[in-house]
Parts: structure tokens; C-alpha cells; sequence
């Protein structure tokens, strides 16, 4: 083909002058434009593209090149010919092309391939590709068709119409091109923008896709080629030649570039430096052989070779992985807290620190050495940092914790002083991974204080980052009793004998502390939520009693068992119905007479009612009903020894009171199952007792003593076991005689009883509601007392003995309550109601409130007219005690002094005083005078209410006691 190309010019146009440009050498052929897609041959072996067409001229008013590339020189164009018509060379017609000698190129697909080597980027490949043609990357590519494309953007990631182009113009497939770019490692070693493709900060070690490290070992091996995962910020050795990787040419001290560009003069090697060393125009260029730089051998087996070879096979290998991510983030992390270490403490760096940086040229004491030189990401700042990195994650390494220790220490750590927070910036160890900043909270643990310890979890092998919200700790606080569950407090305490009175204490304290882990609740936080009222003294009582460290230990456990599971009790909303003690609970006493008649007991009197109702409260809220340390001492008793019909009365009375809530989906009571804790290490031991054995030991004749002492136990060990199984000592046998009625007391005593309902009047409801039982137990009480009932009342009466303007004013106008009003006409709420909507009297809105019930005056039957406000106050609930009170207070000096003289809290008295006051609508007392003296308005109303007493106790001896039970 060449000899063909040599006849064709020397037969070409014989006779005539050849141009200026026709009489160069053999390596510098013109071609005119429509011939640009022949490739003719310049010598016998390799054929090459021309550099630049010599008639093409540049367009005017082109701009600068982009950054990095190199403009292109302007060749002047062979002088016009005389007489020719003054037209552009390009635009000549076309001669015809001779027939013999010359083989035409398809435009499709270059005839002469040069195939990517394994590894290989895709700027060194088509820079050998160009030196294969004998010309430049630059032109190679515009005469790919990729003219305004940037090369450094190309090995980045290829868009789809050059990733076509290249796959038509040199038969290698898409993928194959796509391997050689960087956009595989996109999101997880580097990040390119979408849409100029420029590198923006990576997640990890920086890195700068123009510029690429090398090995000059693998260049000359391999021919000049330049591997892709030299320009990843994780390349920092070669594996296979054990060297470190260069950054520089020795020779002209600038990052070499892999491509070269421009019309300047092809470098005869591929592996030579194309840096240019001249700005002046002409293009110079290093030259110099990078094959031949002088790179660090490392030691094999070494520090730097290990971890190379293990992020090549962690990171490199399985980047899109999680762990992959994870594991770069924790050497990137803890490699720049090594560097930074060593830039602030030098004389504290550790010896093995010193051997690796040594291994990379780098002393950390060199004098006259600038600090800032360990910020830098280069190769060998690189390499220690992340042989520092493995060395601290390698539990199996020998200096892994002294390693790490010196990478996390700070100023603060050196204080012996508690810490509310491991670490004063967490938030900057939180690229490190979670296994690092689990070893940094592990690590601080002996610092940290007790609420400090639990919400990060330090005394666990899992500690974590507090991620819950307010709202998540409040869904916890609703699957927690007010005390801990006495199954898992059986794993917590430990085998000692304590104030046995103190065990409820120490189980509060427990369940506020469950609220901390995890979250942003504190103490006084948590004993908030908990109605912890005495919290403080609980604590320290927990805390002399249990190691802290299990305590710790176990509290975190428990939450994080309660947030992974289910309760099926909400103990939330169960404290807001039934933790205010003044709500009265069902309680059937009849039917418990009954069953104590029938078990032969006499426990059915009012301190054992009392105690029941005490009881019954505890069952439904999972805690005791009083919020201080020490139960009644009683409650032991009843625990140890109750009759086993008892038990399931109560348990059938809390069944009622959660059926009257519509809460009948709960069951009574739940503790947690077994198997929860079988996976966690505990301080205490599961206790491996059947039940068989120990209600085997719970006699009649037993003490809760010799059972402890039998079994193994403390007492409150084995009053916990007992609770939590549901257990309990058998009773004593009575003799099952016919024992007497229970003794009616209070209201419901015959004569008080007859005083009530014949005298003044009262309806059983009426009288039902100030004894504070069911109308039912009234009917039976005037039954035993020979009371006779007077009749029904008769169809129609109700209405026809209302007034319905009376109605409409009291409800309406005053916004009574339909049962405020059915108590006052002795009528049920339902007849009320039915009169409301007879006579069309709009309803109370939703949201309404209703002024202070009504109920009886107990000065009525005396005969002497009341003033208003004496109306008023009698009429009201809680009047006629909070005048007794006040008559009680003057002649003390001060309020406090009345207060302990007459035994009452002072709390208690302040309040009724102010009810009194708020109710008359005056002032009582003057408030800055000592000794405490009324008003003239007040003492006008207390000589009235004195006056009124004293009739009043006159008329009925017993009066005065009635007057204390109506309130």
C-alpha cells in the first residue's frame, strides 16, 4: 500500500509546479479536506492522521481553551495561485482519487485497533491509541467527532452521545468503555456533579480526577498504560510491585498529566512526563521517563502493604456495599484524626505511629517541617493515616486500643470531673461509622454520670446516639407501671436483706430511670411522667442497694426490650383514671360479705373494705396507689397470706371497673414473658423455682421466713416470686357458723339512718350518694333498720311538681347539670332528662362547665331564716367544712401555727380557707395581721355559722357527726 501511495504522487499532475507545502517529508503528507477519510500510508508499517489540515484556517473570535488544555498554534495556508479565482483551497473540486494503490478507511470504524488493557483509564487509552496514528489525543478526538469534548471530563463519566461515538469509531463496546471510567465508583469513592461532571468533595479521602498517582514499576511493565483506580483517593501503594505510589514527576515536580494535547511536538514515549515546563508558546514538555522515578519500597508484610491490600479487597472490591461504606468511613474518619494528632501533639505520637510514618518518608519531630503537610492528601499522608485506621479497628492487633486511645484523646478527657456527654462534639464521629462511635461511647463510660450512662448505653456492648423523641419516650412511659415489674426486678436486685418496707421505693426509682436510655428525658423528666413525687430519696436508696454498673446495665436493657415489643396494658392511661385516690373505684361490697360468709372470715369490716379497695387500686395500676417509699406495712401481710377466693374477687372487681372504661381488651394484669431476657446478661440469675415446690412450702402455719430461708431466698425475693406468679400462702380454716351481719356504721345506722329519710326527707339516692354506696345497699339497710320505705312515685307526678320555668332558669340561664338538678328533686338524671326534652330545653354545649353542685342545707330544718351568702355556702359541697375550719383559726397567730396546733396539713388548710373565701366572694381573714383576725364582712358570717352549729348540735346530738359525713 505504500509503494502504491509513492507511484500515485510521483504520477500526480506531471509538468506541473508542485506547491510549497507538497515538497516536505515523508512523516508530514497534506491531505485536503474530502479526503480526511482515507488513511494513507506514510511508511511501510505504521499509518498515522495528519496533525492539522495546512489549507484550514482557525474561525475569528474563537475563545480561550478551557482550563487545562492547550490552544492550538495557527498554521498560515500555501499562497494563493495566480489567476485562480480567490476562494478557499477547501472549496477546489475534488480531484478523482487514482483507482491503483490505494485502500479508502470506513468513516464508521478505524481499520486499526488498539484494545484497552485490564484496568486501564480511558484517557491513557486513547492517548495510546493516538500515539499508535502518530498524533495527538486532541485531534485524535476531533476527528472522532468529539472536537469540543473535554478528555479529563470523558474519563470522569461518558455521556451517551460520546460513549456512542467511541463504540462506532473503534469497535469497543459500551460497557467495556463505561469500565474505564470513573462513574462506577460515583456515590460511594467519588461524587460527580450531574451536570458538569466535575468532582465535588467525596465522602472520604479527597481526591482530584485531573491529576493521577502512579507506579512507575507498572509503567514500564505494562507500556505506558495508567490503571484507573490510581486516580481513587484509596490508592496509596502498589500491591504488586510493593512501592508507594508517586504524585509528582521527580524531574519537573508537577503532576504528570496522562493525555497530552494541542499541536505542540508528540512526546516519542508514552511513558514520558507531558507536563510542560515552557508558558512562552512553543509547547515544551518534561520528557522525562516516569518509568525511571525513584518511588519507596516498602516492607512486605508491613503496615502499609496490609492495609492497602485490605481496602483494595473491603472498599475497591465491594463499594456499593453497606459495609463497604461503612468500613470507608471508619478508616477516613480515624486516618485524619491520626494525621491531625500527629500535626498537634508530635511528642505524643506512639512508636508504631513513628515506624509507619518513617515506612513513608515522613518524621512527625523533623525540624524545620511546616504542620500543615499532614492535612495534605497525598500518597503517603494516605498511607499512614489508614495504616493507623486498621491498626486501631484490629481487635487482634497489639497496640489496637493504644492506637485508639490516642487518636480520641482531647483536653477533657484528662479531667477527672463527670461528664453529662461522652464527648463534647459527638456529632463530628458520626462519619465514622457506628462501631466507632460505639467504642467512643464505651470508652467514656467511666467518665459519664448516671443519667449520662443510661441514655447512651456505655455499660452495654451495644451503646448508641440517643435518636428518640419526647413523643417516643411518652409510648415507652405507657408500657411501663409506675413500679417495676416484679419478674424483672427479681433479675436486678441482688441476694440482700434490706428494709423490706423500702422495696417499693427501689422499684419506682427503676421505672422512672427506664425512661432515660435512648432519649432526651432526664430525671426530673421522667419522675414527672412516672408521678414519681419522691424520686430523689428513692434513688439514693436504689443506688446504696444495687451495683451501678448493673443497674446500668440492665435498665438499658429493659427499655430497649420495651420499645421492640408490645404491652398490652396502656399503665398511662390507666394512672389518669384510677391514680387520683379520691375516685371512687366498684367495689360489690355485698357480694364480698357474702364470700367472707361463706369462707368463715370476719374480714369484712371497714378497715378491711378500706384495704380492698387499697388493694384493688394497686391490681389496676400496676404500682402501689400511694406515691412514697414505704407501703403499709399491712400489705405484706395481704400479700403473703390471702385467701385464694379473695384474690379473684379482686381480680373480678378490676374486671368491672375496666369494662365500665371500655377498657375490656386489657387484661388485669401482664408481666413480661421469659424468653425476653434469655438472651440478655443479667447480675441475677433466673430463678429455676416450679411452683409446685414453693406452694408446697406456703402452709397455713408457714412464715414468709422459713420459706425464704428453705428456698434460697430473701424475703423480699420471695414476696417478688409470689406477686409475680400469682401465688399465695393458704389461709387458716374457720369454722363456718352463722356470724352476725356486719354492724351498720355512719350514715347508715339506724338512727342517723331514720333521722335522714323520715325527718328531712331524703330520697335512698340522695342518701346513697352522701354515704358514698349504691342505692341498693340503702334499700337493705332500711330493711334491717324497720324502716318503711315510702312509695313510688306516682306516673306524671315529676312533671306535674316542676316548674318548667324553674327548670329552664336553673339549667339553662344557670348551667346547672341534670344531675346536680335530679338531686335536688330526689329524681333519677334519666326523668330529668326526659323533662328537658318535653318542654324543648336546648342542651349544654359540648365543653361546658358547670358551676358547684347542690346539696341539701343541713340548717333547713332549724327554723331561722339564712342570710344569702350562708344559703349559698350551706347548699354548696364542702361548705359546712370549710366553715367549721374557719371557725377554728382565729386566736392563732399565724396560719401555720393553727395548722400544727389542730393536726392538719397546711396545704389542706390554705385550701379550704380559699375555697371559703372564693365561694363567699370576700375576704375571711385579714391576711398581714398577727394574731389572725377576720373581717368585719367575715366575722359577720363565721358569728352566723357558730350560731347555726350550735343549734344544730343541740336539736340532734349526733348532729355534728352527720354534719362531718354529708362532706
Amino acid at each position: 500500500m505504500a509503494a502504491a501511495a509513492q507511484d500515485d504522487r510521483a504520477q500526480a499532475r506531471p509538468g506541473r509546479h508542485l506547491p510549497r507545502h507538497a515538497r516536505r517529508g515523508s512523516l508530514r503528507l497534506p491531505l485536503r479536506p474530502l479526503h480526511r477519510s482515507l488513511r494513507l500510508p506514510d511508511g511501510t508499517d505504521q499509518p498515522r492522521l495528519p496533525a492539522r489540515d495546512p489549507h484550514w484556517r482557525r474561525a475569528t473570535g474563537r475563545g480561550a481553551d478551557e482550563h487545562g488544555e492547550e490552544r492550538r498554534r495557527r498554521r498560515a495556508g500555501p499562497p494563493r495561485t495566480p489567476g485562480r479565482r480567490h476562494r478557499r483551497t477547501a472549496d477546489h473540486p475534488a480531484r478523482r482519487a487514482p483507482e491503483v494503490g490505494l485502500t479508502t478507511w470506513s468513516a464508521e470504524r478505524i481499520p486499526l485497533t488498539v484494545a484497552p488493557h485490564p484496568g486501564e483509564a480511558l484517557d491513557s487509552w486513547l492517548e495510546r491509541y493516538a500515539h499508535r496514528l502518530r498524533t495527538h489525543t486532541v485531534d485524535f478526538a476531533d476527528f472522532l467527532g468529539l472536537s469540543h469534548a473535554s478528555l479529563r471530563r470523558m474519563v470522569r463519566r461518558l455521556d451517551p452521545d460520546e460513549a456512542g461515538l467511541l463504540r462506532a469509531r473503534t469497535g469497543v463496546e459500551t460497557e467495556r468503555l463505561r469500565e474505564m471510567t470513573l462513574e462506577r465508583f460515583d456515590g460511594s469513592l467519588v461524587r460527580i456533579a450531574a451536570t458538569n461532571r466535575r468532582l465535588t468533595a467525596p465522602a472520604h479521602w479527597r481526591v482530584y480526577g485531573t491529576t493521577s498517582r502512579y507506579c512507575p514499576a507498572c509503567l514500564a511493565d505494562d507500556g505506558g498504560r495508567w490503571q484507573l483506580h490510581w486516580r481513587l483517593g484509596w490508592a496509596f501503594a502498589c500491591t504488586r510491585h510493593r512501592l508507594l505510589l508517586l504524585e509528582r514527576c521527580p524531574a519537573c515536580g508537577k503532576h504528570p498529566p496522562v493525555a497530552s494535547g494541542g499541536n505542540h511536538r508528540m512526546l516519542p514515549r508514552p511513558e514520558a512526563c507531558r507536563a510542560l515546563t515552557d508558558r512562552t508558546g512553543r509547547g515544551a514538555r518534561c520528557g522525562h521517563a516516569l518509568t525511571e522515578a525513584p518511588a519507596l519500597r516498602l516492607v512486605v508484610g508491613g503496615a502499609i502493604l496490609a492495609a492497602q491490600e485490605q481496602v483494595n479487597a473491603a472498599i475497591i472490591a465491594e463499594h456499593r456495599s453497606p459495609a463497604a461504606l461503612e468500613r470507608a468511613g471508619e478508616l477516613s474518619h480515624l486516618g485524619r484524626r491520626a494525621l491531625r494528632a500527629i500535626r498537634t501533639r508530635p511528642q505524643q505520637v506512639p512508636a508504631v505511629a513513628l515506624d509507619i510514618a518513617d515506612a513513608c518518608g515522613r518524621t512527625p519531630h523533623a525540624p524545620g517541617q511546616d504542620g500543615t503537610s499532614w492535612e495534605v492528601h497525598d500518597a503517603a499522608n494516605l498511607a499512614i493515616g489508614t495504616a493507623l485506621a486498621a491498626i486501631a479497628t484490629n481487635p487482634e492487633h497489639s497496640r489496637c486500643e493504644e492506637v485508639f486511645a490516642w487518636m480520641c484523646r482531647s483536653s477533657e478527657q484528662e479531667t477527672f470531673e463527670l461528664r453529662e456527654h461522652p464527648t463534647r462534639n459527638l456529632a463530628n464521629w458520626l462519619p465514622a461509622g457506628p462501631r466507632v462511635v460505639r467504642r467512643i461511647l464505651a470508652a467514656s463510660d467511666p467518665q459519664l454520670t448516671l443519667k449520662a450512662r443510661l441514655r447512651y448505653g456505655t455499660a452495654t456492648a451495644e451503646p448508641a446516639v440517643p435518636h428518640l423523641t419526647e413523643a417516643d419516650i411518652t409510648v415507652r412511659a405507657s408500657k411501663t407501671p409506675g413500679m417495676l415489674w416484679p419478674s424483672w426486678t427479681l433479675r436486678l436486685l441482688p441476694p440482700k436483706s434490706p428494709h423490706q418496707a423500702r422495696i417499693a421505693g427501689l422499684r419506682r426509682a427503676c421505672a422512672s430511670l427506664l425512661l432515660i436510655p435512648g432519649g432526651p428525658a432526664g430525671h426530673r423528666t421522667a419522675a414527672r411522667i412516672m408521678s414519681n413525687a419522691q424520686f430523689r430519696s428513692s434513688l439514693e436508696a436504689l443506688l446504696a442497694f444495687v451495683d451501678v454498673d448493673h443497674l446500668c446495665t440492665s435498665l438499658v436493657h429493659y427499655a430497649r426490650l420495651l420499645d421492640a415489643h408490645d404491652v398490652p396494658i396502656d399503665y398511662q392511661r390507666r394512672r389518669d383514671l384510677f391514680g387520683d385516690p379520691a375516685q371512687e373505684l366498684l367495689l360489690d361490697e355485698s357480694a364480698h360479705w357474702l364470700l367472707c360468709k361463706e369462707l368463715g372470715n370476719r374480714q369484712f369490716q371497714q378497715v378491711h373494705l378500706q384495704r380492698l379497695r387499697w388493694q384493688l387500686r394497686r391490681l389496676l395500676l400496676g404500682a402501689d396507689p400511694e406515691s412514697g417509699n414505704h407501703a403499709p406495712a399491712w400489705t405484706h401481710r395481704f400479700a403473703y397470706r390471702t385467701h385464694s377466693g379473695i384474690l379473684a374477687f379482686l381480680h373480678q372487681q378490676a374486671r368491672r371497673n375496666l369494662d365500665a372504661h371500655d377498657l375490656g381488651v386489657e387484661p388485669v394484669t401482664w408481666e413480661p414473658p421469659a424468653h425476653w431476657l434469655d438472651a440478655l446478661d443479667l447480675p441475677q440469675p433466673h430463678l429455676d423455682l416450679p411452683d409446685e415446690r414453693v406452694r408446697a412450702l406456703l402452709t397455713a402455719e408457714s412464715a414468709a421466713h422459713d420459706v425464704a430461708r428453705q428456698l434460697g431466698l430473701t424475703v423480699h425475693q420471695l414476696r417478688l416470686l409470689m406477686e409475680s406468679r400469682g401465688l399465695s400462702a393458704a389461709t387458716r380454716p374457720h369454722n363456718k357458723g352463722t356470724y352476725p351481719r356486719p354492724p351498720r356504721q355512719g350514715i347508715l345506722v339506724p338512727e342517723r339512718l331514720r333521722d335522714l329519710y323520715e325527718r328531712q326527707g331524703l330520697q335512698q339516692l340522695q342518701i346513697a350518694e352522701l354515704a358514698s354506696c349504691s342505692s341498693a345497699v340503702v334499700k337493705t339497710a332500711l330493711k334491717q333498720a324497720g324502716i318503711a320505705r315510702r312509695p313510688r312515685r306516682a306516673a306524671g307526678e315529676l312533671q306535674r311538681s316542676v316548674d318548667p320555668d324553674w327548670l329552664r332558669t336553673e339549667y339553662h340561664d344557670r348551667g346547672r347539670t341534670v344531675a346536680d338538678i335530679a338531686r335536688e328533686l330526689a329524681a333519677c338524671d334519666t326523668n330529668v332528662s326526659q323533662l328537658l326534652d318535653t318542654w324543648g330545653i336546648p342542651r349544654h354545649p359540648p365543653g361546658h362547665r358547670a358551676p358547684p353542685a347542690w346539696q341539701p342545707s343541713p340548717f333547713a330544718d332549724l327554723g331561722i331564716p339564712l342570710s344569702a351568702k350562708m344559703q349559698h355556702l350551706s347548699t354548696r359541697r364542702g361548705g359546712t367544712e370549710w366553715l367549721r375550719t374557719a371557725l377554728l383559726i382565729p386566736g392563732h397567730r399565724t396560719r401555720r401555727s393553727a395548722a400544727l396546733t389542730l393536726g392538719i396539713p397546711r396545704t389542706s388548710l390554705n385550701h379550704r380557707l380559699r375555697m371559703l373565701e372564693t365561694a363567699a366572694g370576700f375576704e375571711i381573714f385579714k391576711r398581714r395581721k398577727r394574731p389572725v383576725v377576720a373581717t368585719s364582712r367575715g366575722r359577720a358570717l363565721l358569728d352566723e355559722a357558730q350560731h347555726l352549729f350550735q343549734l344544730l348540735d343541740q336539736q340532734l346530738p349526733h348532729r355534728a357527726d352527720i354534719a362531718h359525713a354529708l362532706e
